[in-house]
């Protein structure tokens, strides 16, 4: 065999293997995928579904938790119920029985229960005022014991008056204003509370007028007449609503220190609330003409949504709408807030 011939063989035996190489490299790439897929898909098959088994477990355990919260929230309010419940029938049943003779004590330590335990859904002024007549009344003994009981009444009432402007101060507005009698009839028809509170701060601003920033609903209160012994103020109370005359309020009523603002208001338009209340009292001994020229009222100006009131005092439909309104605009303005 010559050399060219030769030559020729190994070239066509390269040409042979270069098909081979091919064939080679493509088989290799079929075996990476037939095994290589499974193997991925059975990873992401265990860590997927240990993932998700996680989340569904972890799920599942804060919504047990969020029912045994529920549950436990649930069964103490049943049993706080329960026993004001048989509180409230043990106490009313033994107020309301015929008191015996100089047995006012009992009837002061009830009343104190009661105002400490159903303040928001029983209105308690007509037993303090009942009480009270029966430690100063004409045929009330004047002695030392009666007072103290009387001062101990006054306290309670205060107490519970102070507790409620707070809280109802949270959701509205309300501010005290100190007041001598002395020289009230020279000044009849003249306001001492006399204050303007912006629409922003009581309304929404769905309900409010354009521009309502600005504009403010005016609150006057005036003294009409006094009643040293009953401790009693007869006020009159205006409210003007911008641009709306059907909206305003004109009323008079007689105001105690034994009114409580939950439950003793005036309904307003917008889904509002008003009352006027005493904290304090203050009538000194002597003769009368010395004692209404000393004495002196500090009231309170307290003006809230409908939904603060009491349970006795129910909310109109427009009352609960405008509430939720006033909600949402409120959490708007703090999430528009949030840098």
């Amino acid at each position: 065999m010559t050399v060219k011939e030769a030559d020729k063989v190994n070239n066509k035996a390269q040409d042979k293997g270069k098909p081979g190489e091919k064939d080679t490299g493509a088989t290799r790439l079929e075996w990476i995928k037939a095994i290589g897929m499974p193997v991925v898909t059975l990873i992401v098959t265990v860590v997927g579904g240990y993932y998700l088994t996680g989340l569904q477990k972890e799920r599942e355990t804060r919504e047990g938790n969020e029912k045994l919260y529920a549950q436990l929230l649930t069964q103490r309010e049943q049993s706080d119920a329960q026993i004001r419940k048989d509180m409230f029938n043990v106490v009313i049943s033994n107020f309301l029985k015929e008191p015996k003779k100089g047995d006012l004590e009992t009837q002061v330590l009830q009343l104190e229960l009661l105002a400490s335990n159903f303040n928001q859904s029983l209105d308690l002024a007509p037993l303090f005022k009942d009480v009270a007549r029966k430690l100063t009344g004409k045929d009330a003994s004047s002695t030392p014991r009666n007072a103290e009981f009387k001062k101990r009444l006054d306290l309670s009432a205060a107490n519970l008056i102070s507790k409620q402007v707070d809280s109802l101060s949270h959701r509205g507005f309300a501010k005290g204003y100190p007041q001598p009698l002395g020289g009230w009839a020279e000044n009849f028809g003249k306001p001492f509370i006399d204050e303007k509170i912006t629409l922003q701060r009581l309304m929404p601003r769905s309900r409010a007028a354009p521009g309502g920033k600005g504009e403010s609903i005016h609150f006057q209160v005036e003294i009409v007449d006094v009643n040293l012994e009953r401790r009693e103020v007869e006020v009159r109370l205006r409210v003007d609503f911008p641009g709306d005359s059907e909206q305003d309020v004109d009323r008079h009523f007689w105001v105690s220190q034994y009114d409580f603002p939950m439950l003793d208001n005036t309904q307003l338009p917008q889904g509002l609330r008003c009352s006027i209340v005493i904290t304090e009292f203050l009538v000194p001994d002597g003769p009368a003409d010395s004692r209404e020229a000393n004495s002196a009222v500090k009231f309170h100006l307290v003006v809230f949504p409908a939904a603060s009131a009491s349970f006795k005092e129910r909310q109109d439909y427009d009352d609960v709408l405008t509430d939720m309104l006033r909600f949402s605009a409120n959490r708007g303005e703090k999430e528009a807030a949030r840098p």
